[in-house]
């Protein structure tokens, strides 16, 4: 019970600071302003975090952990290549919209990470994008996908979701099964999809050398 009730307060405290961080930037959000807002003291928050990167660093763990837990989940279906990118983008463009104020601070304010947990993002990310770009070379292999450079792809795909969150509206004239539908298809152009068609002719043509991600 002891655990469960400081699991609570801890997670109290980050939704807070979520909304603060989201609001006003890591830089103009204060201990004091986070406090203010849950009506209780500083040393209460500092129980629970050493400060306020600590602070941060908890919510890219919390952007993090679900994204990649569905990421691997996906990528460990037994499907064809344009499947596995229509269930990916859709899964990504979901998490983009329904944790936006996550996926702003965590677009916005990797500057202010500290060094190691900086450099456990940008693991993560090349990680990502590695599994993407490998998808899109296995695409081009086995006749799916028509691109000529499969890292490139997976940059571009990537940047085409990750902004999503700036423009969507949630009151807008599309939904978000909608938009999640079309930004699928849109990945699926973007590395030459084209059907059965596609599946058809034959890829003469290797990717070019892996650039740096």
């Amino acid at each position: 019970m002891r655990d469960e009730v400081r699991e609570f307060k801890r997670d109290r405290i980050l939704i807070e600071t979520m909304k603060l961080f989201y609001e006003r930037g890591f830089q103009g959000t204060s201990i004091d302003a986070i406090a203010e807002n849950l009506n209780v003291t500083k040393p209460f928050i500092y129980t629970y975090f050493q400060n306020k990167h600590a602070l941060l660093e908890a919510l890219y763990e919390r952007s993090t952990k679900n994204l990649i837990a569905g990421v691997d989940e996906i990528f460990g279906l037994d499907l064809p290549p344009d499947e596995l990118l229509r269930h990916l983008i859709e899964f990504y463009v979901r998490q983009n919209i329904e944790n936006r104020e996550l996926t702003a601070i965590f677009l916005n304010e990797e500057r202010n990470l500290p060094t190691e947990s900086l450099e456990k993002l940008r693991s993560q990310n090349r990680s990502f994008d590695h599994k993407l770009t490998d998808l899109i070379r296995k695409g081009v292999e086995t006749g799916v996908f028509v691109v000529e450079d499969a890292t490139v792809g997976s940059m571009a795909i990537s940047g085409m979701v990750r902004w999503v969150y700036r423009w969507f509206n949630p009151n807008g004239r599309i939904g978000v099964e909608e938009l999640c539908r079309q930004m699928s298809l849109l990945a699926l152009n973007l590395v030459g999809y084209t059907g059965e068609k596609t599946k058809k002719r034959r890829q003469t043509t290797r990717p070019k050398a892996t650039l740096s991600a």
